[in-house]
């Protein structure tokens, strides 16, 4: 199936229209001109986009179409799209389906031989990556993770061998919990965490897990964690990790304990690699 997005057809178009995140100079000219042109505007939610549309002094019909309801809504949508009319979907906050609603639709779209056509714009995920100080030539973007620690878990520990940087959406009462768990599966890597991206709290957070963890109760708002990928063992300097513990007052037995849990190695492995490195 191949579809020309440009050309003339007898049936509307569904654009997919990214919003601010933050800042509402982010929101792009397309967005404003295709918010204008289009007949109907779906809504995450119709009070948040009634508001961004009063701000551009855009009058425009508004209709519901959330995560829960797109099943419920689709069929109306589909008809309003065949009677030639074109569609805006819109969520609360930065691109539709990128850890947001509008994947039903755009399914059922494209299975009725719609277009659908997406514009660029405000996401989070890349500015977080940018400013992360981690690697962003190769990643993956994973979105939220399961709300189950048991599912959670297991979701993580398929993740463990990736060897690229990995970016996570996160709900401020559950980063604690999450980076935890993450430290638990994957060990003390590097993390940044990149919080109100584009407001006037911006803020990016860089260290090892272990380190954020302790401030974790202070990290408040839009959240997204940004984790190293899988480094070999053998460019880990397990001495100089160990040494650090006792610096702080650890003694050898519990600083190779824990280093060990850490980077989720054997404890006889660890005393091994520091005898050689003692030799």
């Amino acid at each position: 199936m191949i579809q020309k997005s440009y050309e003339s057809s007898k049936y509307g178009k569904l654009y997919l229209i990214p919003t601010p995140i933050g800042n509402m100079e982010d929101i792009t000219l397309r967005a404003i001109n295709t918010l204008n042109m289009v007949d109907i505007i779906y809504a995450e939610d119709t009070r948040n986009t009634g508001l961004l549309l009063k701000k551009l002094n855009i009058s425009k019909k508004i209709e519901s179409c959330h995560k829960y309801s797109e099943m419920m809504h689709k069929d109306k949508i589909i008809r309003t799209l065949k009677e030639g009319k074109n569609i805006g979907y819109v969520t609360d906050r930065g691109t539709p389906l990128i850890s947001d609603p509008g994947n039903v639709i755009v399914e059922y779209c494209i299975n009725e031989g719609i277009s659908v056509i997406a514009l660029p714009g405000p996401s989070a995920l890349l500015p977080a990556i940018n400013m992360s100080g981690l690697s962003n030539e190769k990643f993956l973007f994973y979105g939220f993770l399961n709300s189950k620690t048991s599912l959670a878990k297991q979701e993580l520990i398929k993740l463990k061998e990736y060897e690229n940087t990995i970016i996570f959406y996160e709900a401020p009462h559950r980063i604690k919990s999450t980076l935890e768990l993450i430290e638990k599966v994957f060990g003390n890597r590097k993390i940044a965490i990149v919080r109100e991206i584009s407001k006037i709290y911006e803020e990016v957070i860089r260290d090892e897990i272990s380190e954020i963890i302790k401030i974790c109760d202070k990290i408040k708002g839009e959240i997204v964690i940004v984790v190293d990928g899988k480094k070999e063992e053998e460019n880990i300097n397990y001495n100089e990790k160990v040494e650090i513990l006792i610096n702080k007052g650890y003694s050898k037995k519990d600083a190779i304990h824990e280093v060990a849990d850490q980077y989720n190695i054997s404890k006889n492995k660890l005393y091994n690699e520091l005898l050689k490195e003692d030799k």
